[in-house]
């Protein structure tokens, strides 16, 4: 498991900063459509450093926690990454909600944009910050394969009450209504995009099939055209000098348009996709920890100790599953964006260069 995590805090934190990179100095983005994606990339570097430090330290000092100030600490950066970077995901379904289902109404406008990033701030810090008051290291004493010892462990809450009970309930409702309000919004928009590939499949039979009748038409027009050239030499000559277009340039032409107008749609589809498979990647990564996060609040007198070995191994990695989230956005990024793809291949292709520039002028000199 702390491998894992290692792993995953080294992936995530070098694919999330080459994401900020490259969106916010080389990729052009007119439209608005990746506003949030640098933002996310941000947010998701933090939740990286914080969730894979917190469980990494939980991991090699599981009884013995080295500082009540680190704990508090960390807890609140990795609640306040995980909610924010909810949160961000909630705002982009709505902004592809408006765009795909509601093109000509009220759209997320740049100032709009800014104060929906404003409002999930205040929001993330209003329901994190109370755990630096409540969270931190409790003293106690735990039961591990029938042995009872002293243990100190980082805990979201040291003392348990109706107070804390209620705020962790508070934050379980607001991380349900978060899932269940983006799911409503990308339902009509997976039906969009489903739509979309349907009628572009559809398209494509339908050209290539024109494009045959328009090649055996122009054919055969050609050579009535060779077979009656003295006849229409005199024609064309009476008809002032007017131009036709032949069947077959007008046809390339039509073809042409409907190849672009295919592109358009493709990239649209494509980036509609892109941000369904990180919304799902986000519902998936969060069910399994919040499902502990319900467990560990409302049964009384549970504690993970109690399960057997593999069950404690399954109950920490689905509560540490939340991190792929964190992890993962970069690679959908890669796959499904065209062009940070490009830009990125270019900057491995650059480095590769230099430092095969730099070791041929080492064996040199």
């Amino acid at each position: 498991n702390t491998v894992l995590l290692a792993l995953g805090m080294t992936v995530g934190a070098v694919g999330n900063v080459a994401v900020i990179t490259l969106y916010a100095s080389k990729i052009q983005d007119k439209k608005g459509d990746r506003y949030f994606i640098p933002v996310l990339a941000f947010i998701d570097c933090l939740g990286c450093a914080a969730n894979g430090a917190f469980y990494t330290i939980d991991n090699l000092y599981l009884f013995l926690f080295p500082s009540d100030a680190l704990c508090r600490v960390l807890i609140f950066l990795l609640t306040f990454a995980s909610g924010f970077s909810a949160h961000v995901l909630l705002v982009i379904a709505l902004q592809r909600y408006l765009l795909i289902c509601r093109p000509f109404g009220q759209q997320l406008t740049l100032y709009w944009r800014r104060v929906s990033l404003g409002i999930i701030t205040v929001v993330c810090l209003g329901y994190a910050s109370p755990l630096l008051g409540i969270g931190g290291v409790r003293h106690s004493n735990s039961t591990f394969l029938n042995r009872t010892f002293p243990s100190h462990e980082c805990v979201l809450s040291v003392e348990k009450s109706a107070g804390t009970v209620l705020y962790f309930g508070l934050i379980a409702l607001i991380s349900v209504a978060n899932i269940l309000i983006t799911v409503a919004l990308y339902v009509p928009i997976t039906r969009a995009i489903y739509r979309t590939f349907s009628f572009r499949k559809r398209t494509l039979s339908y050209t290539s099939r024109d494009r045959r009748m328009s090649d055996s038409r122009t054919t055969q027009i050609s050579h009535i055209e060779i077979q009656e050239s003295p006849k229409h030499e005199t024609s064309d000559i009476a008809n002032n000098g007017k131009q036709t277009v032949s069947p077959k340039r007008a046809a390339k032409v039509h073809q042409k348009t409907r190849t672009c107008e295919s592109k358009k749609d493709k990239v649209k589809a494509t980036i509609n996709l892109m941000f369904l498979i990180i919304i799902l990647v986000y519902i998936l990564s969060y069910i399994p920890t919040l499902a502990i996060l319900i467990a560990t609040y409302t049964l009384s007198d549970f504690t993970y100790l109690e399960l057997s070995t593999a069950g404690i191994n399954l109950w920490l990695f689905c509560a540490r599953f939340l991190l792929l989230n964190h992890v993962v956005n970069p690679f959908i990024y890669g796959y499904f964006d065209i062009g940070f793809r490009a830009e990125f291949i270019k900057i491995c292709c650059c480095f590769d260069k230099r430092k095969i520039e730099y070791s041929v002028n080492s064996q040199t000199t």
